[in-house]
């Protein structure tokens, strides 16, 4: 008697539309990153997820105008024009610029941290793919879009813009561990970053990245989370320096 055919593993569920079914993994991911990296890793995917967090960022960012307006003000004044309207070309520059910040930054980080963990990898004598490295770092980030939509919540529970933001420094909404630090306390811009990058969604988006190196590049555990934590570190270090040299 011979033994029956094992059945073929279910193919994951798909919409058969790209965009639709690449929007469907970025929140999934969120939930079950496993699932979402073994259903492509014969062809790692990174373009059309960042696509699909640029717009969600984006249309947060839409929500958030008149607090950008409320900035734009504030600057006015800084540069001893109080009280003056901000000129229409100068707005409309300016909204174009925050809204298409995000998707750029976004993109970028995601560049450098998939080339970090590239370095790190091939360091250690490992064969890994730079596409799945940069689609591990990319749907990470759907965890970017999350912090951006609490700092959009928080600022609208504040009250209106010019109640929200009465300085530059209302404008910034932490989520991190610099939020322990006492209100007196003089801490450098350095300091005060590197201490907003340790919360939970940086964390959850470091965990995302971990388990998408392991899965999509078959790296073991060590080498995934050695990877991911390199490239965590250098991009907050990073951030502190410049979060520095802007401070002073």
């Amino acid at each position: 008697m011979t033994d029956p055919t094992p059945a073929a593993a279910p193919t994951p569920a798909s919409s058969g539309i790209p965009f639709v079914t690449d929007l469907g993994r970025v929140v999934r991911v969120l939930f079950s990153p496993t699932a979402v990296f073994e259903e492509q890793q014969a062809r790692p995917t990174w373009f059309l997820p960042w696509l699909v967090i640029a717009l969600m960022a984006v249309g947060v960012g839409l929500t958030t105008l008149p607090y950008t307006d409320r900035m734009m003000e504030l600057g006015m004044a800084a540069r001893g024009a109080a009280g003056q309207p901000v000129p229409p070309s100068v707005k409309t520059f300016t909204r174009i610029a925050t809204m298409a910040g995000a998707p750029i930054a976004f993109l970028i980080l995601a560049l450098i941290s998939a080339g970090i963990m590239w370095v790190t990898l091939m360091l250690t004598g490992a064969k890994v793919r730079y596409r799945g490295l940069l689609s591990a770092a990319v749907f990470s980030l759907s965890t970017g879009v999350i912090a951006v939509a609490l700092s959009a919540i928080v600022l609208r529970l504040r009250g209106a813009p010019a109640e929200a933001i009465r300085n530059m420094q209302d404008a910034r909404v932490s989520l991190g561990a610099d939020l322990l630090i006492p209100a007196d306390a003089t801490v450098s811009p350095f300091l005060r970053a590197l201490l907003g990058g340790l919360g939970p969604i940086q964390i959850w988006g470091l965990i995302i990245t971990a388990i998408g190196v392991m899965v999509l590049e078959k790296q073991d555990k060590g080498s995934a989370w050695m990877a991911a934590l390199a490239s965590y570190v250098v991009l907050l270090i990073v951030g502190g320096l410049l979060a520095g040299l802007g401070g002073s």
